[in-house]
């Protein structure tokens, strides 16, 4: 049976750390891209990508409370059948959205 040297030793000790660190900061770095993803789905959804975006356009037609309600009403009837959590969190943008109209009104 061959046995490493002490030098040996290390140096493989200082490659798998390498290794571990580089799965970590993978891992770091995947994580913090599928929480922006996430976030990007909330607030900035790609499918909205045509210059202006719905909400502009409501608040440009003075219905903008009328339509954040809405949204904030369709997102939390539906979330137990269709997105879950991400429905929850839309709702919550629209809700957002709906007080900063407001009380910029007051």
């Amino acid at each position: 049976m061959d046995t490493l040297s002490i030098e040996e030793q290390r140096a493989a000790e200082a490659q798998m750390n390498t290794r571990t660190w580089i799965k970590h900061k993978y891992a770091e770095e995947e994580a913090a891209r599928q929480k922006k993803h996430r976030s990007d789905v909330i607030t900035k959804p790609q499918h909205y990508n045509f210059g202006i975006e719905p909400a502009e356009f409501m608040e440009a037609l003075g219905i903008a409370e009328d339509y954040y309600a809405g949204n904030v009403i369709k997102y939390i009837s539906r979330y137990k059948q269709k997105n879950g959590i991400e429905d929850v969190k839309k709702a919550r943008q629209y809700c957002k959205m709906l007080l900063d109209l407001l009380e910029t009104q007051i």
